[in-house]
């Protein structure tokens, strides 16, 4: 699936669900909300059908803010942060094996939820922005930007008599990485845990 049927197909699940999570009370459980969050992070395709140039398995940081319109549907704005290095003997010099390399994954999305009681609730999260891939040599830095749409789902449990959650996710993030030499659509994926704050009643 390329990256333009990636974007559309989390369009088009945003406009099908939001619609009737909107049509119920913004009264419940509405209100802004904060989070920041931490964990792993993988590129889910080699750059090449070889397996011989890739990125290793690296770490991932992220700050959210945004707005709980109901118990089903949140807006949010995301920023996170993922560091990995390249592995692989096809690279080019200018990304060699060992090369650490920066992304900056930032978007806007929808949280569509599920509250089961007792204050879990599974989610799905659709949504798009931009990846800014860079690697991480002053001297020699090369940077580059590309659209990207995400997809993801995670479990969130509130704490009993405050309005902090805590919370497990995954999410991928599909661009086209046609830079150094190569022409792959792209698939990061984060996995991570966080807290996230609820203002409000």
């Amino acid at each position: 699936m390329n990256r333009k049927a990636v974007v559309a197909l989390a369009a088009l699940v945003i406009v099908s669900a939001a619609g009737p999570a909107l049509a119920q009370s913004a009264s419940s459980a509405g209100g802004g909300v904060v989070s920041v969050q931490g964990g792993g992070f993988t590129a889910g395709a080699n750059l090449n059908e070889a397996g011989t140039a890739g990125f290793k398995t690296g770490f991932s940081a992220g700050i959210a803010a945004g707005y709980q319109i109901n118990s089903n549907l949140a807006v949010m704005g995301t920023f996170t942060f993922a560091r990995s290095e390249t592995r692989g003997a096809a690279l080019p010099g200018m990304i060699a094996a060992g090369t650490k390399t920066n992304r900056y994954l930032y978007g806007a999305e929808l949280q569509l939820k599920a509250p089961l009681g007792g204050g879990v609730s599974p989610y799905l999260i659709a949504g798009g922005g931009a990846v800014t891939f860079q690697t991480d040599d002053p001297g020699m830095r090369h940077t580059f930007t590309k659209p990207a749409g995400k997809i993801g789902a995670g479990l969130s449990i509130g704490l009993p008599g405050s309005n902090v959650s805590a919370f497990v996710e995954g999410a991928g993030w599909v661009y086209q990485f046609d830079r150094f030499g190569f022409d792959k659509t792209q698939f990061d994926i984060t996995w991570s845990a966080g807290l996230s704050y609820r203002f409000g009643r």
